[in-house]
């Protein structure tokens, strides 16, 4: 299977979880967008969104993405 499978969902609606399932079922490498951003900027996702809020978080993850894909 060529490109990327992005799942899209609320907080705790279960991405990681099924993504990781999804992804070994694929044989595709699973990546958490979420604690590659964690990685990258040196804080939790918790703390992006008390800091700077939602558009600095949703910009982080846009870009992420686009990285990723």
């Amino acid at each position: 299977m060529k490109g990327n499978i992005i799942l899209v969902g609320f907080m705790g609606a279960g991405k990681t979880a099924i993504g990781k399932r999804l992804a070994k079922r694929s044989k595709l490498t699973f990546t958490d967008t979420d604690w590659e951003i964690e990685k990258l900027i040196g804080m939790t996702i918790p703390r992006v969104f008390k800091k700077y809020g939602n558009i600095r978080f949703r910009s982080e993850e846009e870009l992420m993405l686009a990285k990723l894909s």
